[in-house]
């Protein structure tokens, strides 16, 4: 199974995890790191290191993070260079419809790549401006 592991600034990580728990139910192989005030880089690091420890990752890893540039998102991506073993892939700008298309998608393959790109269409796909969707459906009716 292709582990996870979420990382953003303050409780985003915990956070979003935990709604995505409520929607789909518990899974295994999934750690996330929230990356607090107080953290420095070698703390952020060493959580990484720990997490990805803990993770199994005989079918390779995603790295879901907050927001491209963040310390979370370029530390990802040093560890992404530092542990080639690990098959790491980085996913950044994480939002809850991408987080729970992974977890539903997960076991359909054993691919990391393949699965990237289909919660990056999830996440793409569920950005809407309810506004429009709103004159649209008053437009039918009138």
């Amino acid at each position: 199974m292709i582990g996870f592991l979420v990382i953003g600034h303050n409780h985003f990580g915990s956070g979003i995890l935990s709604a995505a728990e409520m929607i789909v139910g518990k899974h295994k192989n999934i750690e996330c790191i929230d990356f607090l005030p107080d953290f420095d880089t070698t703390a952020l690091d060493n959580a990484i290191s720990q997490a990805l420890d803990n993770l199994d990752y005989n079918e390779g890893i995603i790295i879901f993070t907050d927001l491209v540039g963040g310390s979370p998102f370029n530390r990802s991506m040093v560890v992404y260079t530092e542990r080639p073993e690990c098959n790491i892939h980085v996913i950044s700008g994480t939002n809850l419809p991408v987080l729970v298309e992974a977890l539903n998608l997960r076991e359909s393959t054993n691919d990391p790549g393949v699965l990237v790109k289909q919660v990056m269409e999830a996440g793409r796909n569920n950005i809407v401006y309810g506004n429009e969707i709103l004159k649209k459906e008053m437009e039918k009716r009138y």
